[in-house]
C-alpha cells in the first residue's frame, strides 16, 4: 500500500510545486497534504501527513529535514528523505509521517527545518487544517466533512505501481472497460482531493477482476 500511495502523491507534487531559484539550501515551495486512507466501509481512517519540497539545489544534496507543529511542538525527523528530480525540478518528500500512537495529526502552523549535505540549513513554514469529524469519519459519510472535493481515480497493476491517475473516462461505464483500456490492471481506488491538494481522502481499494465475477 505505501508504493501505492508513494507514486499517487508524485503525479500530485508535479502540478503543486512553482518554479525555482538558485541558491543553495533553499526551500522554494511546500506542499502538506493531510491523508485519511479508508481501508473498509465501517472503520475509521488512518491518517497521516504527506509533505513535498521543492529545492533550488540538486535533490542529491538532501541530508534530512525537521517538520514540526508550532503549537504542539510535536516533530517528525526525516534522516533519509525521498528524492525526485525531472522536468528540471528538485524534490525531497515523505508520504508517511505518521502521527504518534493514539493521536491525531496536529492542525496550525508548522515548521520546516531542511538540511543539505554540505550542513546548508533553511527554513520554511506551512499550515495544516482539516475537519476534526474527519476522524470519526467513515467512506459513507466522509464527504459532509470535506470542502468542495475533485474525485480522481487510481488504478494499479498487480505489485502496486500505479497505471493512470485522473478523472474516470466517460467511457468507463463498468470495470471491464477499465481492464478492457488497461489489460495489467488490478485494483483501484476512487481518491478525493480538495483544491490545493491540502487534504485527500482514499477510499476502500477495489478489485477490478473480482468486482466483474
Amino acid at each position: 500500500m505505501r508504493a501505492k500511495v508513494f507514486s499517487f502523491f508524485l503525479i500530485l507534487a508535479f502540478f503543486s510545486f512553482f518554479s525555482c531559484s538558485d541558491s543553495e539550501a533553499d526551500v522554494v515551495s511546500v506542499t502538506a497534504t493531510a491523508v485519511f486512507d479508508y481501508s473498509d466501509k465501517e472503520s475509521i481512517p488512518a491518517s497521516r501527513l504527506a509533505v513535498f519540497f521543492q529545492l533550488a539545489n540538486q535533490a542529491q544534496r538532501t541530508e534530512s529535514f525537521t517538520v514540526s507543529n508550532d503549537a504542539s511542538g510535536y516533530s517528525w525527523i526525516v534522516s533519509n528523505p525521498g528524492i525526485f528530480t525531472g522536468m528540471n525540478r528538485n524534490y525531497a518528500y515523505s508520504v508517511n509521517l505518521n502521527p504518534p500512537e493514539g493521536k491525531e495529526i496536529p492542525t496550525g502552523i508548522y515548521t520546516v527545518e531542511y538540511y543539505d549535505a554540505a550542513e546548508n540549513k533553511d527554513e520554511a513554514k506551512f499550515t495544516v487544517y482539516y475537519n476534526k469529524e474527519l476522524l470519526k469519519s467513515t467512506s459513507e459519510n466522509f464527504k459532509e466533512f470535506l470542502p468542495n472535493p475533485n474525485e480522481n481515480v487510481a488504478i494499479y497493476d498487480e505489485s502496486g505501481e500505479l497505471l493512470f491517475m485522473g478523472r474516470t473516462k466517460a467511457s468507463w461505464k463498468s470495470n471491464a472497460d477499465i481492464l478492457r483500456d488497461f489489460k495489467l490492471a488490478e485494483s483501484k481506488r476512487i481518491c478525493y482531493v480538495t483544491p490545493g491538494n491540502t487534504i485527500i481522502c482514499f477510499m476502500p481499494e477495489e478489485k477490478l477482476k473480482e468486482s466483474e465475477n
